[in-house]
This record gives structure tokens, sequence and C-alpha cells, in this order.
């Protein structure tokens, strides 16, 4: 039986196991729908100041660029909130899919070979205008792209494969109905040998259940036009019978061939991760597939996330505004040597600290059962929107955010940390915390302009990306957001309005070839012209618990 956590009862949440006979709580979080985009009205863009040049390093760190940017977006008339920071790397180019933009970028030089909206992305692909929450990925095994998102009907999804791996060339698209009447919101991405898998959140006023969207992989990536031919939707409502089969359910990626699928998800009801398989699999045909039991993972005590710090020296009201967003998977998840690999945010029950912290996961792959699971975090900031990818050789590299109330190194910025994985399963670090990306201000806030309160939810994310090199198993991508300077005319943008504004940066880290772990403080990393250092961290180990 899945063990529970005594939760102080100040929660919201009611524990539930499935041997309960009451009708469990759903978290309150997970019950309404959040606002999405947010946009100034007469917030115009004047960008004169341009984008960070590219930085190349020394040790893992090849090179850092600067992606589409809020100011981009807004040069666009597609002026959102939040970026939904998203990216993969193919055999040549970078592609980075934002709300509003979407861009291709020359990989080894970080050189912009295409920027264009999101609106005409999807129309160039044949598809219709789009309200959002694009993912991409890139099918090493057929050497094209995939991009999905939001139609112009939030009730449905969109899907675009470009014909060929130069993501600057031809694409074709399918739009397929996700939750019709409602919102099919959070649209996850994975793939696999058999399938892609796109799990929703289904709201109409209130949370409504989930949609795991299952489409054989020879219907998209085939000779022809894409298709959904021979999807199969496993649809599990709410409340119906209050089963928990998760929320934002995440497929894992996966290069093993097999008839099964797996899945993850942060559970409805308590404060845990879960897994599921889907049976009888293949490449050519879903609809007779059917879903595992549920196994709940047993993570270490944990509650939700509260907001995340920033110095904001002037305003001392926006010092704890972030929207660290919430436990949910909100970025891939691998499966790779037998084991799959995660990360969530959490306010882990380890250390004491009212601090958000990045959660790392490793379990089999056959029994779910974590082999190891460790936080990420030092006392004084919070660390968010995670993102995890691992290779064939079990080297793992995890991207995320960091900031904290102190007024040197407190401001948001970008950072990674590398494992290598050991015999037993477990992550071994690789190295020294790395300092990629620190912000231009000290004060992130959106829904009013500089120099005010924040107003409304200060929205961040809703994601972060590291995505495997397909030309270089060594290599990894990493894609982050970052604050820009306010748009107004003393930072540079003549007629600015004074509305925040948000960047992304695009790192590409890699592993030494030899494969020799180097102990952390042997390298000290810095990207020129900025002075960045990279930060020793303090990570706390979390004792493994199995289902």
């Amino acid at each position: 039986m899945k063990p529970a956590f005594l939760i102080a009862a100040a929660s919201c949440a009611l524990l539930f196991s499935g041997a309960a006979a009451a009708d469990p709580v759903i978290k309150d979080y997970f019950q309404f729908k959040k606002p999405k985009h947010i946009s100034i009205e007469g917030d115009i863009s004047t960008d004169t100041n341009g984008k960070t040049p590219a930085v190349t390093g020394t040790g893992p760190f090849v090179l850092g660029f600067e992606g589409i940017s809020q100011y981009d977006g807004a040069s666009f008339g597609r002026n959102f909130i939040p970026p939904d920071t998203m990216g993969a790397v193919g055999l040549t180019q970078y592609v980075s899919t934002l709300n509003g933009g979407v861009a291709v970028f020359d990989k080894y030089t970080g050189a912009t070979q295409s920027l264009i909206s999101d609106n005409s992305f999807w129309s160039n692909a044949g598809a219709l205008a789009t309200n959002g929450d694009p993912r991409v990925m890139y099918n090493a095994d057929a050497q094209r792209w995939i991009v999905t998102a939001f139609s112009q009907d939030v009730a449905n999804i969109q899907v675009a494969i470009s014909d060929t791996d130069d993501a600057t060339g031809a694409w074709k698209s399918v739009i397929f109905s996700g939750f019709a009447g409602g919102v099919a919101d959070y649209p996850t991405l994975a793939l696999d040998k058999n399938a892609v898998y796109i799990g929703t959140n289904n709201f109409t006023s209130s949370f409504q259940g989930t949609t795991l969207n299952v489409i054989p992989i020879d219907s998209l990536f085939g000779a022809g036009a894409p298709t959904v031919n021979n999807l199969k939707q496993f649809v599990t409502p709410f409340p119906g019978i209050f089963e928990d089969r998760g929320f934002a359910q995440q497929g894992v990626n996966s290069s093993s061939v097999s008839s099964t699928g797996k899945v993850i998800a942060a559970s409805l009801f308590d404060f845990d991760s879960l897994a599921f398989t889907v049976n009888d699999l293949s490449s050519t045909d879903a609809t007779g597939s059917s879903l595992g039991a549920v196994q709940f993972l047993g993570e270490a005590a944990f509650t939700s996330p509260g907001a995340a710090r920033q110095p904001s020296a002037a305003i001392a009201a926006n010092r704890r505004v972030i929207d660290a967003l919430d436990e949910r998977i909100s970025s891939s998840v691998y499966e790779a040597n037998g084991l799959i690999y995660m990360v969530h945010t959490v306010n882990s029950g380890l250390d004491g600290q009212d601090e958000t912290r990045i959660r790392y996961i490793v379990m089999d792959a056959d029994t779910f059962a974590i082999v190891d699971e460790g936080d990420i975090g030092e006392a004084g900031y919070d660390y968010y929107q995670g993102s995890i990818a691992v290779n064939a050789l079990g080297e793992v590299v995890i991207g995320y955010n960091r900031s904290g109330l102190d007024p040197t190194t407190g401001k948001i910025s970008f950072l990674a940390s590398m494992y290598h994985t050991d015999a037993m399963g477990k992550l071994v670090q690789y190295g020294d915390e790395i300092f990629l990306k620190e912000s231009l201000t000290d004060d992130y806030h959106n829904g009013s302009i500089f120099g005010q309160n924040a107003a409304g939810r200060q929205r961040w994310g809703d994601y972060s990306q590291v995505s495997l090199d397909p030309s270089d198993i060594h290599s990894f991508y990493l894609i982050g957001q970052f604050a820009r300077e306010y748009n107004l005319p003393e930072f540079g943008h003549p007629g600015g309005t004074g509305g925040s504004r948000w960047g992304t940066w695009i790192v590409n880290l890699t592993f030494a070839q030899d494969a020799v772990v180097p102990e952390p403080g042997t390298w000290v990393m810095m990207i020129a012209g900025f002075g960045l250092v990279g930060f020793a961290m303090r990570r706390q180990r979390a004792s493994a618990q199995t289902a």
C-alpha cells in the first residue's frame, strides 16, 4: 500500500489511497484553470538594444545564446506572458516554440535562421491560428520535427510535422479534438518507438479530468501528411469514479523497443507522483491498447511550492511574488538503460526551509520503484522550473531557475547541474553547478508597469527543457527563461511604455568524451563579457522510498 505522509493541518489536500472509502478531495490549485496569457493594453515594444551576443566557454560549457524574447513576440502583436519556454535540438539546428513566436537557430553558432510569429508558423503548416501552449521535439529516428499547441479553439490540439530535418523547410499539420466544449489545457508531449503521447488537463469552469492521447508514430511520421489514424484517447473523468491518473500526464521518452509505453504524473489528491503503463502498442495502431494499474512512487515528504523570491530592492511588496507553478511534471521524462528519470518542483519536507526545490527521481522502468531521489537547492534561494534529459550512457543534465532575496546573487537566474548515473542507479554530480544566465532586473513582475507593485499572478515558465543532441551523444541543449530589461526609454527603448519583458537563453553543455568524473570544485565556469561565475551547489540527498 502507498505510504501516507503526515501533512500539516493547513494543507488543503485530504490524504487518500486507493483503499479509502470516502471520496477524495482534489488539490485546490488543480481544481480551477489558472489564467493563461497576460498582456498589458498599449504596451508596445521598441527593442533597440537587440539580443545579447552569443558566448562561448570552456569545460562543459560550449555555447550560450539568446532565444526568442517578449520583445520579439510583441513586435508580431503577440505580447504574451508567460513564454511557455520550449525548444529542442536537431542535427544542425535548434528550434524554439514559444507563446508568440517560432525561431530556428544554427545550433553551432546561435545565428538566427528564421523568426516568425506562432500564427505564421501554423498558417504555413496548413493549420489554424494558435492559442499557445506549444511544445517541440526532434524525432531522431525519422530525422524530422514535431510541434504541438492549442488550435484556434482551445478544445482542439494541432500537430505539425516537418517534411525533413530542416526546420526552415515545409511542414504539414493535423488537428484533432482534445476536449470538446472545454479547454484541453497544458498539452504535454513525448514519443517512443510506437507512439506520440499528448496529455491534457480538461477544464470547463472547473477541472473535468484528463485525456491521454496516444497517436501511432507511423500516423504522424509516415510518408504522407500527418494523421491521427488509429488514435486512442484515454479519458479519466472527474469527479467520475475518483480514479487518480494524475495531473499533467507526461509520457516517457524512450528509444527502447517495446509494446509498452509509460506515463508519469502528479497525484490529484496526494503529495506524491504516480506512474502507469500503456500496453499492447504498435507503431501503426493504438486502438487496442489499454492502461495498466497506477503505481504511486512514495516520494519523500513535500508540499506544493509557494511563490519564489527575488531581491526587488526598491519595492518590498514584490520580493515574493514569482509563480513557481506547482508539483506537476512540467518537462520531459526520459527512460534509459532500464531507468526512468524525472524532475519536478516541490517545497521539500527534508530541509526545514519554506523554499522551493528541484526534486529529481530515478526509478526502475519496470516496477516504478524509486532507485534514487534528491533535492537540488540551497538555503536562501528558491529553485524552480526544472527540466532533465539523460543519454544512453547515463549522463544527465538538469536545468532550472534560481532566485532569492540576496541583492548580489538573488536575481532570477538560469543554472544547470550535470551528473553521471552509477552502477546502482544513483546520480553522481559531475563538477560544479553551472551559472548560465542572470536576469537584467532584480524586480520582475507583470500586470503592472515598472516601479509599481506587482498585480495579479506573476507567471514564470511554464516550463523549461533539456534535449539530447542527435549528432553527439555527450552533448545536451538547454533552454530557460530570464528577465530582460523593462520596456522604457531609460533602458534603451524609446517610446517604451514600462512593461516587463522576458527573454530565453539557450545553452550547449557537453560531457568530456573520456567520461572521467571531475570532483566538484576542479573547474569554474567563466562566461566572457558577463563575469558570471559558477556557484558551488549544496544538494540535500533524500532517502529513497519505494512504493
